[in-house]
């Protein structure tokens, strides 16, 4: 619970929006892992003080306290470390995060690699959307399954094509603006006193859990 309040109160001095924020951490995966985690609260999957029962299809089943301390305690170690990642991709420009991999001495095809993904995910988006409109607007809805699969088929040979072809001019053009396969950025890294008052809090901090939870 702390961790996630203190992803909230770092996220408040980014100047990131709290709705802005809290809608982009707990889409999907905290909600997922909410849905998983419903068992756990039942006496069947963690005995203990049962604080109200119902029954499921006939079977009679009862909410234990400690079974949704579990579940909550589950769910917001998996929030705090969404936020926390969501945190850092919102507060850091992407050249600058695949600089700082390479400074923690992450292999250069990796970084590489990350870098040219990340760009051509949109551009993927952007193709295949062009290309179910254009298959949309031609050909309608009413198509029957054979001409179905084959449009099907003739749409990943030309997102493949295209792609392909995409991927060699964006690399090119990465090379005429001076890419030698580092990632660069306009501001150099510097260790500030401030950086360093961040990471002796944060050292502290880590020493802290680690002594609540294994100290005894």
């Amino acid at each position: 619970m702390a961790f996630y309040v203190l992803g909230l109160f770092l996220a408040a001095l980014s100047g990131i929006g709290l709705m802005y924020f809290l809608a982009r951490t707990w889409i999907f995966i905290p909600l997922f892992s909410a849905f998983a985690v419903v068992p756990a609260v039942f006496n069947i999957v963690t005995p203990g003080s049962e604080l109200f029962a119902l029954k499921i299809f006939g079977f009679p089943l009862a909410v234990t306290r400690e079974g949704l301390i579990l579940a909550a305690r589950f769910v917001l170690r998996v929030a705090a470390s969404v936020s926390f990642v969501v945190l850092l991709a919102l507060s850091t420009k992407h050249d600058e995060l695949l600089k700082a991999l390479r400074s923690f001495g992450i292999p250069q095809i990796f970084v590489m690699t990350l870098g040219m993904a990340y760009r051509y995910i949109y551009m993927f988006a952007e193709i295949i959307g062009q290309t179910h409109t254009a298959i949309k607007s031609r050909v309608g809805s009413g198509i029957g399954h054979k001409k179905g699969r084959k449009l099907v088929a003739w749409s990943m040979a030309n997102l493949w094509i295209r792609s392909y072809s995409m991927s060699s001019q964006v690399f090119s053009a990465m090379i005429s603006r001076g890419y030698a396969g580092e990632p660069r950025t306009m501001q150099e890294f510097k260790t500030r006193p401030a950086d360093w008052i961040f990471l002796a809090v944060a050292a502290m901090s880590l020493l802290l859990v680690l002594y609540k939870n294994y100290g005894n």
